[in-house]
């Protein structure tokens, strides 16, 4: 079973999507997915899967560590209608003021970007992520919906940047 560790963890930020460009690009246009549970959103890493080669008699030969696997979770409470379907496909009707839903899957890539409300913290970047969708509800917090973002490799071969936020990141 992999361990998994927190690498960083924000009380306040913003959490900005937008569809995964032509060759890996950035999304041109981010959107707020709305608003985040404070302290819920966290970027955690899994270890790579190890494969050991071994000769006869159970000599390790060679040894090779995957990539760890980087996930980035949050909480959004009562997200828009929009944001939703662009994630699920979903159909808006919105003089009935309704959702239709077929479907939590969603089929995309996305880019994500995580900007920390304080000026001077880390935030973070990541241009291509497998996003997984989980919409729920309860007493204390109402509507709200569970991302996780699976950070994928692009083919230039890179995961994702850091940032270190600027006053006008929030202007």
């Amino acid at each position: 079973m992999a361990k998994e560790s927190i690498i960083m963890s924000w009380s306040k930020c913003k959490v900005e999507v937008g569809k995964t460009g032509a060759s890996d690009a950035m999304a041109t246009t981010l959107k707020s997915v709305g608003i985040i549970n404070d302290k819920s959103t966290t970027i955690s890493g899994e270890e790579g899967e190890k494969l050991t080669a071994k000769a006869s008699g159970g000599v390790v030969v060679a040894e090779e560590e995957g990539e760890p696997v980087i996930t980035i979770t949050t909480r959004v409470k009562e997200m828009d209608f929009d944001i939703e379907s662009m994630f699920t496909g979903a159909t808006v009707d919105t003089s009935k003021k309704e959702l239709t839903v077929k479907s939590n899957v969603v089929s995309d890539y996305f880019s994500v970007k995580i900007t920390p409300k304080n000026i001077g913290a880390t935030g973070i970047k990541a241009r291509k992520t497998h996003v997984s969708f989980k919409p729920g509800s309860s007493e204390e917090e109402g509507q709200y919906v569970d991302l996780s973002f699976k950070i994928l490799a692009c083919d230039d071969g890179e995961l994702y940047k850091k940032f270190k936020v600027v006053a006008s990141d929030w202007s």
